[in-house]
């Protein structure tokens, strides 16, 4: 699991779903939860809360603010590449800290990745957690 904090600086609400915005680092945000203010006593303008999301949530692109749907991409450089038959596991060193993601490794190899290089995480703001500190 990927893990840091935030601080949360604007939340809208529609019925049960909260769209949460958050910065961590200079780092901006945004996650979608099934959760309001008036549900859950952590989603507070200000409140720090920890940033969640699992490894295989996580895509790599090597291009910044692709014309996509995706709104949380987190820059950083490749520190390891764990290649295996099927599945690669990259770690990338960023702002917020260590974030791992792990693609095919036909993927990695198609975006010839390699260690030092800058890449972009990718996570769709329905994948993001959000817990109590």
């Amino acid at each position: 699991m990927n893990s840091f904090k935030a601080k949360i600086t604007d939340i809208k609400t529609s019925g049960s779903f909260s769209l949460v915005s958050l910065v961590s680092n200079e780092l901006k945000l945004k996650s979608i939860v099934i959760d309001t203010p008036e549900t859950a006593d952590y989603l507070q303008l200000n409140n720090e809360v920890n940033v969640i999301f699992k490894e295989l949530e996580a895509s790599i692109t090597t291009q910044a603010n692709l014309p996509i749907s995706l709104q949380n991409q987190i820059s950083g450089a490749i520190t390891d590449i764990q290649k295996g038959q099927l599945l690669a596991r990259i770690t990338l060193q960023t702002q917020v800290g260590p974030i791992t993601s792990v693609i095919t490794s036909g993927s990695a190899d198609k975006l010839g990745l390699t260690v030092g290089q800058e890449v972009y995480a990718l996570i769709k703001t329905n994948e993001l957690m959000l817990s109590k500190e």
